[in-house]
């Protein structure tokens, strides 16, 4: 196969998509792609951009966000924290709920005593 400027340049434009998709694309072989890749020095390595923080990177994108490693782990400790949040809001109603019932309880007790000892005067 003969190797225009044009299929040099497309083998440089579309390094990142793999051999495999570039040999599709130009009708050759994987093989004739890859050795000419080498013979320019031009890696064939896939690569992927992250549509939230556009970074490249080497590995694939999550299946669950589309998003890189990174800003995947980034939106999952976001939605920790605030589980996290919630849970100390939960915490506090609950002991603040627990204090006004003992509350009320002391002072039940107390009121039972004074009647109690309003009725043995």
């Amino acid at each position: 196969m003969y190797w225009t400027t044009y299929k040099l340049r497309y083998l440089e434009e579309h390094a990142n998509e793999g051999a495999e998709a570039i040999a599709e694309a130009l009708g050759c072989s994987r093989t004739a792609v890859e050795v000419q890749a080498s013979r320019y020095g031009i890696s064939l390595r896939k690569r992927w951009r992250c549509p939230r923080c556009g970074m490249v990177t080497f590995r694939p994108l999550s299946t669950v966000t589309g998003w890189c490693a990174n800003c995947t782990k980034e939106a999952r400790r976001d939605r920790i924290a605030e589980e996290v949040r919630e849970m100390e809001e939960e915490v506090r109603r609950a002991e603040r709920e627990n204090r006004e019932r003992q509350a009320l309880y002391s002072k039940k007790h107390r009121m039972k005593k004074k009647l109690e000892s309003m009725k043995s005067e």
